[in-house]
């Protein structure tokens, strides 16, 4: 009778031992597809992000060949002064300037970017006088023009369309004028030039 008790002891303790094994091999399988998945789990999250990043700076550069950016200006003579052939005419006032592309120092207009531009110029002359103007692209005419004072002293406008590379300028200069104070400026005649980029 003792021994049929001991075989049984054993042999409880053998199932004891095995489910015992069973659970530890079951943990260590879980723990380990655990793991696998974190890993899995946290590489597609890294392919993920970089995706999107990828799909972020791909839209940004579709969205900067398509948007076009803000250049604008318009800048004005502040007296009545003379034209003398050959010399930039300088529109020192500045009545707007968005971009930063045009220099009330210099007179010129620098393109900030490639595109289609438009400008326009407005001249008073006084009366019986005239005055030559060209429109120009780093020093060559792209459009010329005349604007001539009649017994009053007249105003008149002139635009032109322009097709520019950044880094290249757009100024007005005199080709041929009367001597002496030619550009009549006061409260209600101005003279301007401005410019806007109307598509990238």
């Amino acid at each position: 009778m003792e021994a049929l008790q001991n075989k049984t002891v054993e042999s409880v303790d053998r199932k004891l031992k095995e489910i015992d094994e069973k659970e530890a091999k079951s943990s260590y399988t879980i723990k380990t597809s655990k793991e696998k998945l974190s890993e899995k789990i946290e590489a597609l999250q890294n392919k993920t992000t970089e995706v999107i990043d990828t799909k972020l700076k791909e839209l940004q550069i579709l969205k900067d060949q398509i948007v076009t950016p803000t250049v604008a200006f318009k800048a004005r003579i502040k007296d009545d002064t003379a034209a003398p052939k050959g010399q930039v005419i300088v529109f020192p006032v500045v009545l707007f300037n968005e971009g930063d592309a045009y220099s009330s120092e210099t007179g010129k207009f620098t393109a900030t970017t490639n595109g289609t531009y438009l400008f326009t110029i407005a001249f008073c002359v006084q009366a019986k006088k005239w005055l030559n103007v060209d429109v120009l692209v780093d020093a060559v005419a792209h459009t010329k023009t005349t604007f001539y004072g009649d017994s009053n002293n007249s105003c008149a406008t002139a635009d032109t369309i322009v097709v520019l590379k950044a880094g290249q300028s757009v100024w007005v200069q005199p080709s041929g004028s009367n001597s002496g104070n030619i550009i009549d400026h006061d409260s209600i005649r101005w003279n301007t030039f401005s410019g806007v980029l109307l598509h990238k």
